[in-house]
């Protein structure tokens, strides 16, 4: 199974495990996101221009109804992001790099999160019945898309960590 260690027990080279590249790129985009939009609005009143021009550019051309209306759900959200997603995401980004036998465990709670926040997020989104229906539409791929990365990432943990406790139960 790809991001598994070999059978003698010794890390894999990151190159040798693309879903797991895949996986970095993805954590590595989270981080890059929540910095560049979801913080923004907690950043000091005086920040540079270049740190707000993503968020500025993505308020005004998306319309996105979850950034618009500032719901206390996703303000919860944000703040969840802050204190666990994006730690645990630059956790991940080394352990993954190092082939960390831990990563699956972590990455299965993680990915637990991320599908039911994001579930929320969309069902939100779909039923902003107050928005216009073309900013719904537009901002709906993308988090399609990263609710199925994240359910993709939340089956891949889920197989590897239930090998990992196979494993072990064999063994005893």
């Amino acid at each position: 199974m790809a991001g598994l260690s070999s059978q003698s027990g010794q890390p894999q080279p990151i190159w040798s495990r693309k879903t797991d590249m895949f996986y970095i790129v993805f954590l590595f985009l989270m981080i890059f996101l929540a910095l560049a939009l979801d913080f923004v609005p907690f950043f000091p009143v005086n920040s540079p221009p270049w740190a707000t021009t993503l968020y500025t550019y993505y308020r005004t051309n998306c319309n996105d109804p979850l950034y618009a209306k500032d719901q206390p759900f996703f303000r919860l959200y944000i703040v969840i992001e802050a204190v666990y997603s994006v730690p645990t995401c630059i956790w991940a980004i080394r352990g993954l790099i190092q082939d960390d036998k831990m990563i699956p465990v972590h990455l299965l709670v993680f990915a637990t999160h991320l599908v039911t926040s994001t579930a929320v997020c969309f069902v939100e989104v779909l039923g902003a019945k107050d928005w216009p229906r073309e900013d719904v539409n537009k901002n709906l791929p993308g988090y399609v898309i990263f609710f199925a990365v994240a359910i993709v990432l939340w089956a891949d943990m889920f197989s590897r960590v239930k090998m990992l406790v196979i494993g072990k139960t064999k063994l005893n």
